[in-house]
């Protein structure tokens, strides 16, 4: 999502974006995509963080901003889950904030699906870095800060 084309998707009428950056460091995004490129990876990466900035910045008055984060013990760390969530704490604490339950239904079946008691510790995480709307939109469980 680059700035020209956020401009498009706001010219178009759109109102409501939402952008997952999935994570913070490029080695779990490569982990959660399954991308072995780092070069790639950490352009798509950097590329998601930056549009959450740039819809921020030009387009608060005008556009829903929503992000996503993924969370699994196992490819994500709570340590990486603060720094993520300090970095949108910085931008904006009011930004909302959906955690996605990352357990991929056909790669890494390896992969438990996160129990309520670690999402429910995700979103303190979240909150102790200062977000003001952080929710888990999977299983049906509207965690609301």
């Amino acid at each position: 999502m680059t700035p020209d084309y956020i401009d498009e998707l706001v010219e178009a009428g759109c109102n409501n974006i939402g952008v997952e950056p999935k994570c913070l460091y490029v080695e779990t995004y490569m982990r959660i995509t399954g991308l072995s490129s780092r070069e790639i990876a950490k352009k798509y990466l950097e590329t998601s963080w930056k549009a959450i900035e740039y819809i921020h910045e030009y387009y608060s008055d005008k556009v829903y901003l929503g992000i996503g984060l993924v969370y699994n013990k196992a490819p994500v760390s709570l340590e990486e889950i603060a720094e993520a969530g300090s970095r949108i704490a910085s931008i904006d604490p009011n930004i909302q904030v959906t955690v996605l339950e990352y357990f991929p239904a056909f790669r890494r079946r390896d992969l438990i699906r996160p129990t309520v008691e670690e999402i429910l510790k995700v979103k303190q995480v979240l909150e102790e870095q200062g977000l003001k709307n952080s929710y888990s939109s999977d299983r049906n469980r509207p965690y609301r800060a």
